[in-house]
C-alpha cells in the first residue's frame, strides 16, 4: 500500500494545510473592512466641531448653553481618529496584525470616551439648571456621531482581526 516496512507513512494534511488560506474569506470583502475604520475616524474628526449638549431655558439657550463635543473632553477623538487613518490602512491594505490591535484599541478608547465621559454629563444643567428653574440638557447631533464613529471603528477593527488572512 503506502507504508514503508517500518511503517511510518505521513497520513496527514499538513502539505495541503501549509498553502490553503486560514480564511474562506475573499480578499475584496477584507479590503471592504478599511470603510467603517475610515468612515469611524472622519466621524470621530467631524464629531469634535459639533455641538454635545445644549441647555434650554423653556425656549431659549442662554449664554453658555451650549457645549461643543471637542472642548467637552479636550479634543480626544480628534487625535483617535488622525492616529486611526493610518493603523486601519496599515491593516486592511498592508496585513500588519500589530495595527489592528491598534486600531482596536483606539476604537475602544474613543467608545470609552463617549460612553464614560460624554454620556453622564449629558443631561446635567450645571449652573444654568440652578439659574433658571425649568432648564434642561439635550443631547446634540455631536455625541451620536461620535458615537457612531466609534461604533463603527470598533466593528472594522473587529472584523479586520476575525475575518482577515493571517500572514504566514
Amino acid at each position: 500500500m503506502g507504508t514503508s516496512p517500518r511503517g511510518d507513512a505521513d497520513y496527514s494534511i499538513r502539505s495541503v494545510a501549509a498553502t490553503a488560506p486560514e480564511t474562506t474569506v475573499p480578499g475584496r470583502l477584507t479590503a471592504l473592512l478599511l470603510a467603517p475604520m475610515l468612515l469611524g475616524a472622519l466621524l470621530l474628526i467631524v464629531a469634535e466641531f459639533l455641538p454635545l449638549y445644549e441647555i434650554r431655558a423653556i425656549t431659549a439657550v442662554p449664554e453658555g448653553g451650549h457645549k461643543s463635543t471637542g472642548a467637552h473632553h479636550g479634543y480626544a477623538l480628534l487625535v483617535v481618529g488622525l492616529a486611526l487613518v493610518p493603523m486601519a490602512w496599515g491593516a486592511v491594505r498592508g496585513g500588519s496584525r500589530p495595527a489592528a490591535i491598534a486600531a482596536l484599541a483606539l476604537a475602544l478608547i474613543a467608545l470609552f470616551v463617549a460612553l464614560v465621559i460624554d454620556l453622564p454629563d449629558l443631561n446635567e444643567t450645571g449652573l444654568i439648571g440652578r439659574t433658571y428653574d425649568q432648564a434642561e440638557a439635550r443631547p446634540r447631533v455631536g455625541f451620536f456621531v461620535e458615537t457612531l464613529g466609534a461604533t463603527l471603528a470598533l466593528l472594522g477593527a473587529i472584523g479586520t482581526l476575525v475575518l482577515r488572512p493571517r500572514a504566514r
